[in-house]
């Protein structure tokens, strides 16, 4: 009898000693993978910075018609398209940090080592995402489109929630996360889906009159490649 004791509390010591060792693991690769993704610009190549100053500039173009976009989408809205556009207020914080948690926990119990990275993952892709939006948004200062009729109005370095425009932190948000499930299968119609919803919640942020044009073609650049530097990222 006391060496079954033994033996199931030297089962138990061993097991939270394991998941110890994997949170540990899982802990540090988040820190190196932000490290990585925060110094990145110290290593950029040439090609590197051709994609940052594409982003840049067709950001720029792309708000010539950030008013025109804005008219579109307030003139043409229907019952149905309100349903539809509710998305953003499902596929946001909630919905990713509760996937996320159980993602981890499912992966920790059942000893799924995918389906745990995978977790984690999520974890690094939405946070680079969002860190970079955050700062951005207020160091910019970009007036939202419901309090101000012109897209160029600033107010640098703000907290005011009005002035917190570019780039979409739900848009940012949506792409970080749709891009590392888009790579988990190999499937044309997966990675379309994914991808389709975090365009929806884009285009919500817009028809919500949120956010300008602009501002959500940022926000989905940051959270696509934020989303692939992890999944590239050994």
């Amino acid at each position: 009898m006391k060496f079954l004791l033994f033996l199931l509390i030297f089962q138990i010591h061993f097991t939270f000693a394991q998941t110890d060792s994997l949170l540990i693991d899982d802990f540090n690769n988040f820190i190196n993978v932000s490290a990585d993704f925060y110094t990145s610009p110290l290593r950029f190549d040439s090609d590197d910075w051709i994609k940052l100053s594409s982003v840049v500039g067709i950001t720029a173009i792309a708000s010539l018609a950030d008013r025109e976009v804005r008219s579109f989408s307030q003139q043409n809205q229907s019952k149905f398209a309100d349903e539809i556009f509710k998305i953003d207020k499902y596929y946001y914080i909630e919905f990713v940090g509760a996937s996320i948690v159980a993602f981890y926990g499912y992966g920790l119990i059942s000893e799924n080592n995918r389906i745990r990275k995978l977790a984690v993952k999520l974890t690094e892709a939405t946070f680079l995402a969002t860190s970079i939006t955050v700062i951005t948004k207020t160091v910019v200062g970009r007036g939202r489109p419901y309090q101000q009729d012109t897209q160029y109005s600033f107010n640098p370095f703000t907290f005011d929630n009005d002035y917190n425009s570019f780039p979409s932190g739900h848009t940012s948000l949506a792409f970080a996360y749709s891009t590392v499930m888009a790579n988990e299968v190999d499937n044309t119609f997966w990675k379309i889906g994914w991808y389709s919803l975090a365009g929806l919640v884009g285009y919500a942020r817009i028809y919500h009159n949120q956010h300008w044009f602009s501002d959500v073609l940022m926000g989905a650049a940051i959270g696509y490649f934020s989303g692939e530097f992890v999944n590239n990222h050994n």
